[in-house]
């Protein structure tokens, strides 16, 4: 492998090429312009067989969104705000606000909300790391900084509203608004710490075409409509302008042929919501790192391998378009011969609320590596892991509480073996992912772990890994 430290600056210049192109919402021109270049990429490593393949989406592009409200014998405000992606547009919705809190089924029961626009206490659920470290095979943190007090909000659960399907037991107060009759939706952030001057939270994700407009406020804002709210009648006026036009988006990946038919999948996502550095910026080129390895290396493994970048992470999540059409397109050949795919997100630096701000601490983010049940994949990556000190992480089985909430959810719900890498700092979803999020450090060392995994598990009979 080429030097340390020319290696780690080149996997830095590709995040810094892609954050470069402008927002990647699936289908946008930042994100074409992303396909291509990891297209280009691969062909410049050396591969041959290099594919686009086109999947149609529905492009929703916000142009212009604001709240103002006026009280009950008092003076109308604006008020920040930001936009719930793939809700209605509108060029100003008027109308009564009603607070329901949590939006509970007896919240709702002791309000009309017919005809007016709700005001809901929107909750992330806690992400205590540590109590995932009571479930995981393996967990590397020599310096035992994961410590029971260390938990922050898992921005991408919302366990009352518009959730990911991620948890048992909650419920969607927006589609109950809907369902009594409101005609509009605020959400107060009320566990999003404060990240930069503006309000930016882009979720839900999932591509689904809401039928009333919404916006998001952040706690402090959602403070001011309480009070005045107490002190008696609101209304409101929201808008929120957007283009809604049919688009394309693509999956990428290129096949370096082995020795056998059977595959090792590595991949990533390429879209994300902003120009988003660590989402996923930074797992496609920890992704591009390997390709290059191996297109370079100068030997055939026994293994073929396949180098995915996949679209529409953003246009349903853990179940995005991008593994739905690649999975489908695939069943009889890639997917059928798929011995393990290996997915790459988020390497992140740590991010914690103090005093209602989120503070970057420099150390990199605790992190998840999701594997299939099986003895001889934990024992492989413990391996790689220790070997090239890939610290704070945690080896966690795939029947966690919060299920695989990965870009290798349904490569797993098909049955593929997964190893599938992911840290959840609270800024993934937030225009606050800049370049100086990445936790740099880290990715040659999880490049060289990745490394060690493919290499070892080339040399294992298939039965080892599926079994």
């Amino acid at each position: 492998m080429v030097s340390s430290v020319s290696f780690q600056g080149e996997i830095f210049r590709w995040v810094l090429d892609l954050y470069s192109m402008g927002p990647r919402v699936p289908g946008s021109k930042g994100d074409l312009k992303a396909e291509k270049y990891l297209r280009d990429k691969l062909l410049e490593f050396g591969f041959r067989d290099v594919r686009m393949e086109p999947i149609n989406i529905t492009l929703w592009t916000a142009k212009k969104w604001s709240l103002e409200v006026w009280p009950e014998g008092g003076k109308a405000a604006k008020l920040p705000c930001f936009y719930v992606p793939y809700s209605a547009p509108t060029s100003g919705l008027e109308g009564e606000l009603v607070y329901v809190g949590e939006g509970r089924a007896e919240d709702f029961g002791k309000a009309d909300v017919k005809g007016k626009i709700v005001v809901v206490s929107v909750r992330f659920l806690p992400l205590p790391v540590s109590l995932l470290r009571s479930i995981a095979y393996f967990t590397y943190d020599p310096g035992e900084t994961i410590t029971p007090d260390w938990v922050h909000p898992a921005t991408w659960i919302r366990p009352n509203c518009m959730g990911m399907g991620l948890i048992q037991g909650g419920y969607d107060a927006y589609e109950m608004a809907r369902e009594r009759g409101a005609v509009g939706f605020i959400g107060i952030l009320e566990d999003y710490p404060k990240l930069g001057k503006e309000l930016t939270y882009y979720a839900p994700y999932d591509g689904v075409m809401r039928p009333m407009p919404g916006i998001w406020v952040s706690r402090e804002t959602g403070m001011k409509l309480k009070e005045m709210l107490n002190k008696g009648r609101v209304k409101a006026k929201i808008v929120l302008k957007a283009e809604v036009k049919p688009a394309v988006t693509h999956n990428v990946y290129g096949v370096l042929p082995g020795e056998t038919d059977e595959v090792i999948i590595v991949h990533s996502h390429h879209d994300g919501p902003f120009q988003s550095a660590v989402e996923d910026a930074s797992g496609c080129s920890v992704v591009l790192a390997l390709a290059k390895y191996f297109a370079q290396l100068g030997k055939r493994m026994r293994r073929t391998l396949v180098f995915l970048f996949t679209a529409g992470h953003f246009y349903g999540g853990a179940e995005g378009i991008g593994q739905k059409a690649f999975i489908e397109a695939h069943k009889s050949d890639i997917v059928a011969r798929a011995l393990v795919d290996i997915a790459v997100e988020h390497v992140a630096k740590e991010c914690l609320e103090k005093e209602g701000v989120a503070v970057v601490t420099g150390e990199v983010e605790p992190r998840g590596l999701f594997t299939t049940d099986n003895p001889v994949m934990v024992d492989v990556a413990k391996r790689a892991i220790v070997k090239n000190g890939v610290e704070r992480i945690l080896v966690l089985p795939t029947t966690t509480p919060i299920d695989v909430p990965t870009d290798a959810h349904l490569f797993w719900k098909n049955g593929v073996p997964i190893y599938s890498l992911i840290s959840g700092p609270v800024y993934l979803f937030d225009a606050t992912d800049t370049p100086d999020k990445v936790a740099r450090d880290q990715l040659e060392k999880l490049a060289r772990m990745f490394i060690d995994i493919i290499n070892e598990l080339d040399t294992l009979p298939a039965e080892k890994i599926k079994r």
